[in-house]
């Protein structure tokens, strides 16, 4: 683990339903900058603050529970966002030693045996399928 960097599941869930829903996930980055993810979309680009870019070996790659692209960041160093990047990155850029973040992680329904059975032999009767039509 890089620089002490440690990250947790929070007992906060929601969403839930056959589809899946989410967990808050907690991290804190340690050592500085550069802490190695990159942001994408934002309330001014009408879409959710996500990470779009995890480096390979970088801070929020190397905590116990890295960081993944698609988690959508809702807190930095304790202050809630409103949703915009800019007002993110202006949080992020002032974190001198230590980075706090809060991101909600989408999860899937977890579905049992017998269902993943029956996806592995649908899916392997429409691969037979389409070899037989490609031939």
């Amino acid at each position: 683990m890089e620089s002490g960097g440690r990250a947790g599941l929070q007992q906060a869930a929601g969403g839930g339903g056959e589809g899946g829903g989410w967990v808050l996930v907690e991290a804190r980055l340690h050592g500085g900058a550069p802490w190695g993810f990159t942001l994408q979309g934002g309330l001014e680009h009408g879409e959710p603050l996500i990470i779009s870019k995890v480096e390979e070996g970088g801070k929020a790659d190397s905590l116990e529970q890295p960081l993944r692209v698609g988690d959508e960041i809702v807190i930095i160093n304790d202050i809630e966002l409103t949703g915009y990047r800019q007002e993110a990155v202006a949080l992020i850029k002032g974190s001198y030693k230590t980075l706090h973040l809060t991101v909600r992680r989408y999860t899937l329904a977890p579905f049992s045996q017998h269902e993943g059975l029956q996806a592995l032999q649908i899916s392997s009767t429409k691969i037979r399928h389409a070899c037989f039509l490609w031939r």
